[in-house]
């Protein structure tokens, strides 16, 4: 399989934040033929390594297979779900988005709907509609019906995005921070013929909430280098400027020279 045809799997498979399950059972298929041994943590990490020599530093590459998304909150009386919301989520891009609820059952189609704009008052169309007045509706007639369906509280909710080719070089599609760095660390797997180091190949969990699974393990590995690898902001588009976001799509991969929680090692550069 390409590195395209990886991608498009890894982005059509559900991952919101603490339900990995789909991306994991791909991210352990995809890495096996190219480490040693693939292992799973308690929280729910994938570990690909392939070993060095004896004794030999470990680098540790990390890249998040969650995606952000929402969860099941309340089911009302008439079947509409309210959701909260799993990681920074910006309620400007929510309404009329198609997503899938997965129950125990199986997955449903849903939609994100609002009060209509048509008997709204002037005051509120000038207001952006926070997630918390939005509803997503399953084609439930009631709230018995929506839990016969088998919706219940907790449950998962993710974008319904197909991925597609756009042009001759681009991609789109769900999740992409960051079934990306998931398809990178995998095809960098498969270029690493041999190593003097010993390279932990890790797919982390819960990252969109706080960076959960590459801190636990990062604690279990304990390498001598890491390297996480993510998506960033592209400037080449309308109302970008270049001084603040020097980044170009089909120019190659971005280092980080700092953020606000990292100061690149000058090694590195």
């Amino acid at each position: 399989m390409t590195i395209v045809n990886i991608l498009e799997r890894l982005s059509n498979a559900c991952g919101v934040s603490g339900r990995e399950d789909e991306v994991r059972g791909l991210m352990k298929k995809f890495l096996k033929p190219y480490v040693d041994e693939v292992t799973e943590d308690k929280l729910g990490n994938v570990i690909g390594v392939k070993k060095g020599k004896k004794n030999a530093p470990k680098v540790m590459l990390a890249t998040h297979m969650d995606e952000i998304g929402l969860l099941v909150k309340t089911i009302s009386k008439r079947g509409f779900l309210q959701f909260a919301k799993i990681g920074g989520i910006d309620d400007r891009v929510l309404l009329a988005q198609k997503v899938k609820v997965y129950t125990e059952k199986g997955p449903l189609h849903g939609i994100i709907g609002s009060k209509p704009p048509h008997i709204q008052k002037e005051e509120e169309r000038k207001k952006i509609v926070t997630y918390d007045q939005l509803f997503i509706d399953i084609g439930a007639k009631n709230q018995e019906e929506a839990k016969k369906m088998g919706v219940k509280i907790g449950d998962p909710i993710s974008f319904d995005i197909k991925f597609a080719r756009v042009g001759k070089d681009i991609v789109i599609g769900k999740a992409f921070d960051n079934r990306i760095g998931c398809a990178v660390m995998i095809e960098a797997m498969k270029q690493l013929k041999k190593t003097k180091c010993t390279v932990y190949a890790v797919g982390t969990v819960q990252e969109e909430v706080g960076l959960r699974g590459a801190t636990t393990a990062a604690f279990g590995i304990h390498p001598n280098v890491g390297i996480a690898i993510d998506v960033t902001v592209a400037g080449d588009m309308p109302g970008v400027k270049e001084t603040e976001a020097p980044i170009k799509m089909r120019k190659g991969p971005a280092i980080t020279v700092a953020d606000r929680g990292l100061i690149t090692h000058p090694k590195v550069l």
